[in-house]
């Protein structure tokens, strides 16, 4: 059995070299035995950098080098730990509980918004206790500093003094996805559970990391395609759009906005919320694990997909035929929990870099059509136009955004759709094409947020 946490620590997939996994680090040091521990979270803005680059992949890679310039200027602030769009310092607390370690954003790219947050973490027992605490900290840290990034004026307290701000700062749905929006190691503290093997992201065992990804993309094949998947809805879920209001899957938020009402509603302490909400976390990254590894497993023989994003998978499938099996059969596995859609594009011997931005197209195509019943809301392959029925889906879905206003919930995909304008007049029958741009014309040239 592949132990779940290692020493020397793994590689932090998608990371630059020499940015070790969290994970490993955080029960390194739970083993050392030290009682207390001072715990740093560096957090990111990742949507902005997303829109910049014009895809997922190349924005995330401009976080996460930032993150690793912000760890190389950090000095002695701590022992450095990686994972999703987050940095991690820990080391033993030498300082008083409440003295507030050495700010560490004193580098990194001035086009990355980032924010920070910290606690002393007391840590009795055993190991396996004292690594748990420390996942568990780790988490309401980085909502500390999720907090912080867009609230920077919020004072340099401890992570608690900070989340106790938040029913009078955020909403109930946005303390929700607060506390939806933090990735925890599905592991937790149970070592006896098989961990990922060589090879496969060290927070998803059986999915393979995405420094492999980087591997295939030095050397692309000449054939096949590229893919790229992504889970529909991960915090709020789908609601089908057949009417009726029927739910088609339970999103992550949602399962915890009952805690984020209470936490309202009686201001819950801190440390009570965190133990209530954790485990929730956890049972919603081990369902995510299964999602993508089901997802992996389905192109088996037909190609290789990676972990290349937080709830999405990237690679080379042979043909589109194995990558709808594979999405279908995963969706299936998580049935009323979780759905994913793909987005391929041939890679006919164009640059891959534009290979890859088509293949996000076709993936922003099965967000358009998420909830209804069109086999293009499951896979889109680049280059094949959306029919009658699925082009007014599509265009409905974005005229809705757009009459919300830019404010509303899934107004990015407005923006993802101007920017992607000719794509969709390539897709698109004249006519649906020119009712898309009355939507245009509605929304140009205003910022879309969500």
């Amino acid at each position: 059995m592949t132990p779940a946490y290692r020493w020397p620590p793994r590689h932090a997939p998608g990371f630059p070299p020499g940015c070790p996994d969290a994970g490993d680090v955080l029960a390194r040091f739970a083993a050392a035995g030290d009682r207390a521990a001072t715990l740093v979270v560096v957090t990111s803005g990742l949507r902005a950098r997303v829109e910049d680059s014009g895809d997922h992949e190349a924005g995330l890679d401009r976080v996460r080098r930032s993150l690793a310039a912000v760890d190389r200027a950090a000095g002695e602030v701590g022992r450095p730990g990686y994972y999703g769009k987050d940095l991690v310092l820990v080391r033993a607390a030498t300082d008083g509980p409440d003295e507030p370690p050495p700010a560490p954003l004193a580098a990194g790219d001035s086009g990355v918004r980032h924010g920070w947050a910290w606690d002393h973490v007391p840590l009795p027992g055993e190991a396996d206790e004292r690594r748990t605490t420390l996942l568990r900290a780790c988490y309401a840290v980085a909502m500390a500093a999720r907090l912080r990034r867009d609230r920077p004026e919020l004072p340099q307290h401890r992570a608690a003094d900070a989340l106790a701000r938040v029913p009078e700062l955020l909403s109930v749905r946005a303390t929700a996805s607060l506390l939806a929006g933090v990735l925890v190691r599905p592991l937790d503290g149970h070592p006896a559970q098989p961990g990922a093997g060589d090879g496969e992201d060290p927070r998803l065992p059986g999915v393979l990391s995405a420094d492999g990804l980087a591997a295939l993309a030095a050397a692309p094949p000449a054939r096949g395609l590229y893919a790229v998947t992504d889970v529909h809805d991960i915090e709020w879920g789908t609601s089908s759009r057949a009417g009726g209001g029927a739910r088609l899957t339970r999103g992550n938020a949602r399962e915890l906005l009952p805690l984020a009402e209470a936490w309202h509603a009686a201001r819950t302490p801190v440390d009570e919320l965190v133990r209530r909400a954790y485990p929730s976390r956890a049972r919603r990254e081990a369902l995510l694990a299964g999602h993508l590894r089901a997802l992996s497993d389905g192109v088996a023989g037909a190609g290789r997909l990676f972990a290349t994003l937080g709830d999405g998978l990237s690679g080379v499938v042979n043909d589109a035929e194995a990558l709808r099996t594979a999405v279908a059969g995963a969706n299936r596995w998580s049935e009323g929990q979780m759905h994913s859609g793909a987005g391929a594009a041939p890679l006919d011997g164009a640059d891959l870099d534009a290979t890859r931005r088509r293949a996000h197209f076709s993936l922003h195509v099965t967000k358009t059509l998420k909830g209804t019943a069109h086999a293009q809301g499951v896979l889109h392959v680049y280059g094949e136009p959306l029919g009658t029925d699925a082009a007014e889906a599509a265009v409905a879905f974005l005229a809705d955004l757009s009459a919300a206003g830019p404010g509303a919930p899934g107004a990015h995909h407005l923006a993802h759709a101007l920017r992607w304008r000719d794509d969709w007049r390539r897709h698109l029958s004249p006519s649906r094409f020119a009712c898309l741009e009355r939507v245009f014309a509605t929304v140009d040239g205003q910022p879309a947020a969500g």
